[in-house]
């Protein structure tokens, strides 16, 4: 993705690889391996990761880590990171680290999200770092929670998500099993 700067306008070119078969459709595949795979490069991140710059740092069982650049178009009027963006990059985080600890027949769908902004995350260019974990397990459903700190390593957000465990989709019909 790239800014050119003309006088006071300003273009975002977005680009984005295809992701190939759907991960909630690859019966083997369970979440962390997914998370790990996407973490070395060998899964294409899903588009909306790819245009906002989200990556996984880190995924073990229960547990991960996810960074997000601050770029100038992320900014609201105050110059300072849309709250809906960084929304989304926790919504991110905290659904992964439930997916992260279930079995290779289940996904899962985020239920509800809740953000507490602490402090205002300013402008680009800069970094935040979301740290999500479980919190409790259910039959049918999980509870993470997570911390959000900027570049400077201060704490500007934390929330909590409820995701649905369902079990995975079927693969669609003339799929070639295990591809990507």
């Amino acid at each position: 993705m790239s800014e050119v700067h003309a006088s006071n306008t300003h273009t975002a070119t977005i680009e984005w690889r295809d992701q190939g078969p759907l991960f909630a459709t690859q019966a083997e595949a369970t979440g962390l391996s997914y998370l790990r795979g996407l973490i070395s490069g060998d899964i294409v991140a899903p588009p909306v990761a790819q245009v906002l710059g989200i990556e996984v740092v880190k995924a073990d069982p229960g547990t991960v880590q996810f960074t997000m650049p601050v770029r100038n178009f992320f900014t609201n009027r105050l110059g300072l990171l849309a709250g809906g963006i960084l929304s989304t990059v926790m919504d991110s985080a905290l659904g992964c680290s439930i997916l992260s600890a279930i079995p290779e027949d289940k996904d899962i769908v985020t239920l509800d999200l809740n953000v507490d902004f602490l402090r205002p995350v300013h402008g680009a260019p800069g970094l935040v770092t979301v740290d999500a974990e479980v919190v409790h397990f259910g039959r049918n459903r999980g509870l993470a929670s997570c911390r959000v700190v900027d570049s400077k390593d201060r704490l500007c957000a934390v929330g909590k998500s409820s995701c649905l465990i369902r079990d995975k989709a079927p693969a669609p019909k003339g799929a070639a099993e295990g591809s990507r």
